[in-house]
């Protein structure tokens, strides 16, 4: 699912105009990133909660270290490292970036965008741990009530605060499902079908912006989630380079996740802004950004320091 899900980040990250402020000019990769932002950070966040688990010798306290080290010491460390580069680069940038907009590091406005999950997750991770063994059906519906109006509830206006107050829904999803054995329900052939049916039909309803709070985007995300887990257990089902790829994918997920936006910088800027080549921008992001970031992921593995500090790994 991570392989999956990771491939869908990049995909939608390579469209070249996918943050102006005029709006994505191909209609056509304008639907398809529509399609995966509707469900590709959702699946993440059900499968972190789903692999949550809080050391019982060592406790809340190591669970709080390990979560920091993994998700914060990276977010911190990229984050100030690619802020003068962008600096340099503004001009070409979707987004501008003062200098005196770095404080806001601290609440969740890195100056890479993208490293938003990390911040997100390590939040999210903490507070559900506060509640880990009241993982019921009433906690469940508690979280699912503040992620349709989390928009309403984020009184401060912090727009990461509207984020975590969100995606904690699909990251308690994640773990109800672990802890009472329901994954095996979700690859049914009806539940898919169902999920096939929703997923088109919230779609589409999304495409027209239509306000329903968050309902739609909940139900949506949740069909995409079971679509996801179908087709990542059919693929796991049968032996091929396929399966192995999305494997290889899904363990390397945070380097590609890191990395990928950085890397396809000077490609959008040389092919897309300097030479006005979209679709070829788009398809050498999407293949450049996955290799490269794999490759430098590699690099900083064999260093200890670097491993810790890109990475979040202590080993």
């Amino acid at each position: 699912m991570k392989g999956i899900a990771i491939l869908l980040v990049v995909l939608g990250h390579s469209v070249p105009d996918q943050a102006s402020a005029s709006g994505i000019a191909s209609y056509p990769l304008y639907l398809m990133r529509t399609i995966i932002y509707s469900f590709h950070m959702p699946v993440f966040f059900f499968v972190a909660g789903y692999f949550m688990h809080i050391p019982l010798k060592e406790g809340f306290n190591k669970f709080v270290k390990d979560k920091f080290i993994r998700l914060m010491v990276p977010y911190f460390t990229i984050g100030l490292l690619y802020f003068p580069f962008k600096l340099a680069l503004s001009k070409f940038a979707n987004q501008q970036i003062n200098v005196q907009d770095i404080w806001k590091i601290f609440i969740g406005v890195n100056p890479d965008g993208e490293l938003w999950f990390l911040y997100c997750l390590f939040f999210i991770s903490i507070l559900t741990g506060l509640l880990v063994k009241r993982v019921n059906i009433s906690l469940l519906s508690i979280s699912l009530i503040i992620g349709i109006f989390a928009d309403v509830i984020n009184i401060v206006s912090i727009p990461m605060v509207s984020s975590i107050l969100y995606f904690q829904f699909f990251y308690v999803l994640g773990l109800y499902i672990k802890q009472y054995e329901l994954l095996d329900y979700i690859k049914s052939l009806v539940i898919v079908i169902v999920s096939i049916i929703v997923f088109s039909i919230g779609n589409y309803v999304l495409l027209l912006d239509v306000n329903m709070f968050k309902i739609l985007n909940i139900i949506t995300a949740i069909s995409g989630i079971n679509i996801t887990y179908y087709v990542a257990n059919q693929i796991h089902n049968r032996v091929g380079w396929y399966n192995s790829l999305l494997i290889f994918l899904g363990t390397v997920s945070m380097d590609i996740y890191i990395f990928s936006d950085i890397v396809k910088i000077p490609f959008r800027i040389i092919l897309w802004s300097k030479l006005g080549l979209y679709y070829e921008a788009f398809i050498v992001c999407f293949v450049a950004s996955t290799i490269v970031s794999i490759f430098i992921g590699y690099m900083l593995r064999k260093n200890h320091y670097s491993r810790l500090l890109c990475l979040g790994m202590k080993k």
